[in-house]
């Protein structure tokens, strides 16, 4: 059997990820990515060269996942493939390009973190309860009369513009 594999992307998120959710409540999380370029010396060496900016976004649970934990500035594997698609700027039609991440992880390479290795059904609980807490605070700051936060659930929101590192 062949081995199977995927597209994949390494950068850095340059702007503040947002998460939005269709009118059927599917989480979207969308993230403006930028990949740094080099281009090979004669000497061996490599020069930098700017980095492009591209739009990256992951749906259903894995989003909602992935708004907790990256924010702007964070180097990032992302996993997934690359779409096309079209839409209307200014009354013009435009195609853009994006790439839909199934996975995202932390660049090992760049990156300091720790694997939680205790077993999956022990992170679980602890996730369950960390959400049970969540979910008590808004109705603690209503007891004592405090403004609570609320998720925005919006629509698909335009891409954002390109926010340099």
């Amino acid at each position: 059997m062949a081995i199977k594999t995927s597209q994949a992307i390494n950068g850095f998120i340059s702007a503040d990820p947002r998460l939005t959710f269709s009118e059927s409540g599917q989480a979207r999380f969308y993230a403006r990515v930028g990949i740094n370029h080099y281009e090979p010396q004669q000497d061996g060496s490599f020069r930098k060269l700017d980095p492009t900016y591209h739009d990256l976004i992951q749906f259903g649970k894995s989003a909602e996942m992935s708004a907790d934990r990256y924010v702007k500035g964070d180097d990032i594997v992302a996993q997934g493939y690359t779409r096309e698609y079209t839409r209307d700027v200014n009354g013009e039609e435009r195609t853009d390009e994006q790439f839909v991440a199934k996975r995202i992880a932390p660049d090992p390479n760049i990156t300091d973190f720790t694997i939680d290795r205790r077993p999956a059904a022990e992170r679980q609980v602890e996730r369950e309860a960390e959400r049970e807490v969540e979910r008590e605070e808004p109705d603690r700051a209503a007891q004592l009369g405090s403004p609570t936060p609320t998720a925005s659930r919006e629509t698909e929101a335009p891409a954002m513009e390109a926010v340099g590192r």
